[in-house]
């Protein structure tokens, strides 16, 4: 099998939880950079899909299984032209290399984003994994979402007899993965747009890599909303973290204020997610618990509640003194 994004925690946490399974024969991780940790039974091949080289990797190796786990969320991971290049024009190679003729490849696995369905007013109040925007995309990287998931759907009528899986994930918080959301609520003071105060769902870090290799390892066709069961409104998710709750975002031009204050603190908040902040999205998670086949471990409020703990954990640690060890007393010496 191939995974896409192994230099960032989608891809190697995978590759990672695959290398125990002895069901999986090989393991090729392809990025233009090194995974971030040791990968045991993971063959890494520095490679660019935006690139069609991987077309050739892809024959080379007879490659059957695809995880393609390399679309950039997190705007501080690129610019802006990388991440449009590599979400879009990355996938697109890709899945012309999966679906080319003389292709082994039987089974396809998107991580996605429920970033797909917008944030406005108007939506409904739950999002089901049929429903579409009504309203056209605001900002560049829904826009992204909407080809890639738009490449996926062409993929699965040129192979129908392949296995397509396109997760949509809520967003993510845990110990380890840094995201925008985590880092705004590492901030002392929240700030927050005036008068609104959205219903927000999370996904924890482990159910996020588990549903994933979940998708691997079983044959689920369809697409799937990933998200913690229940909602938590922004105002609580503050209070429960102890932090002050700032609600200075105007209503128009809650984006440009926020990018006044990505430069200045490294936030990396984006715009996709602002308007988030305004209108909120819940997404309706029965199919993933009756089709899919999954219950996540964690709620929404319990991976609040859990990123709240490893955030203080981690707190102490540091703020901990490091304690010098005394050197053993020695007893008196017998000279006899």
């Amino acid at each position: 099998m191939l995974i896409t994004g192994v230099s960032r925690f989608w891809g190697c946490q995978l590759a990672k939880g695959l290398e125990a399974e002895p069901s999986i024969e090989r393991i090729v991780a392809v990025d233009t950079a090194t995974p971030p940790i040791e990968l045991s039974r993971t063959d890494f091949v520095r490679a660019d899909i935006r690139h069609g080289l991987i077309g050739k990797l892809l024959h080379a190796i007879d490659i059957d299984t695809v995880v393609h786990a390399g679309l950039i969320v997190d705007p501080r991971r690129a610019g802006a032209r990388q991440v449009h290049e590599t979400n879009v024009i990355g996938t697109m190679n890709l899945l012309a290399a999966c679906s080319a003729s003389g292709s082994a490849v039987r089974k396809l696995v998107v991580k996605s984003s429920t970033a797909v369905y917008g944030a406005e007013a108007e939506d409904p109040s739950i999002w089901s994994e049929e429903m579409v925007r009504r309203a056209p995309a605001r900002d560049g990287f829904t826009r992204d979402l909407d080809e890639v998931e738009g490449y996926v759907r062409d993929f699965s009528l040129r192979k129908p007899d392949a296995v397509t899986t396109v997760l949509r994930f809520a967003n993510v918080l845990g110990p380890t993965h840094g995201t925008p959301f985590s880092r705004l609520f590492d901030l002392a003071a929240i700030p927050t747009v005036l008068g609104f105060d959205p219903r927000l769902q999370f996904v924890h870090e482990a159910d996020a890599v588990a549903t994933l290799k979940h998708a691997v390892l079983h044959e689920r066709p369809g697409t799937f909303n990933v998200a913690g069961s229940g909602v938590v409104i922004l105002s609580q998710a503050i209070s429960m973290m102890g932090k002050a709750n700032l609600p200075v975002l105007p209503f128009a031009g809650a984006g440009m204020l926020v990018d006044v204050v990505n430069r200045a603190v490294p936030l990396g908040f984006p715009a996709h997610l602002t308007r988030l902040l305004q209108f909120g999205r819940v997404v309706d998670t029965a199919a993933l618990r009756e089709r899919f086949g999954v219950a996540l471990q964690y709620s929404t409020p319990d991976t609040v509640l859990e990123h709240v703990r490893s955030r203080r954990t981690r707190k102490s640690a540091r703020a901990r003194p490091a304690t010098r060890r005394r050197p053993a007393r020695r007893g008196p010496v017998d000279r006899s």
